[in-house]
């Protein structure tokens, strides 16, 4: 079984295989393809919702940091704000390493 990253990681891959609307008309395949990616979402936020019910944890989608709450609705404090900066500052380094 997929995880629900995985998963929504597959549907974008599908997507960006559809060239945009103002393409012209979208072929049986490009059509597939979309239904395929909003499936694949679905299933992916089944996964998330029973795999919450099942440990109370749900992973942020802003950090990607496991969060155990009581409700879907919102996510306590986690210091989601500062772990994105870190990453933006480790991925600016590691760039910068690059050159």
């Amino acid at each position: 079984m997929s995880t629900p990253s995985e998963l929504r990681a597959r549907a974008a891959e599908l997507e960006q295989r559809v060239p945009p609307i103002t393409a012209g008309p979208r072929t049986d395949d490009e059509r597939m393809w979309l239904e395929k990616a909003a499936a694949l979402r679905d299933e992916a936020d089944q996964a998330e919702v029973l795999d919450w019910e099942r440990t109370g944890r749900i992973q942020c989608a802003d950090c990607g940091t496991m969060v155990r709450t009581q409700a879907l609705e919102t996510l306590p404090e986690h210091r989601c704000t500062e772990r994105q900066r870190v990453r933006r500052e480790r991925e600016a380094a590691d760039h910068d390493d690059e050159k």
